[in-house]
């Protein structure tokens, strides 16, 4: 079954009819405080974006990491996505479907996991703002082939 076709959108629906999602994992939790001070404002999140691709599906994995002043965190989550039998996507109909699809997925998993371990260990909660869907994406090069980099 072919997924490839002008416009991304028709690839994405007609993938979504051959894609179930299996599971949403969290790989990593943790935070460190460097010092007793207070965590203050300021301080970077970023988000990096991994696709694996298997015989029987495909996977997105989103990496947070938090850096303020007096402390820094890192949260990892990853969903799962299998294929039905027949259907063969494309490496850039998969990368499309995880950037349009899987991201907004996993992302509420990885802003809540933020929160949690930096409520915990900083005394009080970083949130990952809310991300407009594309913003966080792997890119795709000229001939659709993902760079693996986000854009968050």
């Amino acid at each position: 079954m072919a997924f490839e076709g002008n416009d991304h959108l028709i690839e994405i629906r007609a993938l979504v009819d051959h894609v179930q999602s299996e599971s949403v994992e969290f790989h990593e939790v943790s935070a460190r405080r460097f010092d007793s001070g207070p965590v203050g404002e300021g301080g970077e999140i970023s988000i990096e974006v991994q696709i694996r691709k298997g015989s029987e599906g495909f996977g997105v994995r989103l990496k947070a990491t938090a850096e303020v002043a007096v402390a820094e965190a890192v949260v990892s989550v990853a969903g799962k996505y299998s294929v039905s039998e027949g259907a063969d996507p494309s490496s850039r109909s998969i990368k499309q479907f995880v950037n349009e699809v899987a991201v907004m997925t996993v992302l509420p998993y990885l802003r809540e996991g933020m929160a949690t371990i930096t409520a915990k260990v900083f005394g009080t909660a970083l949130y990952i703002p809310i991300i407009p869907r594309g913003n966080i994406a792997v890119e795709l090069d000229h001939e659709g082939v993902a760079k693996d980099v986000a854009q968050a």
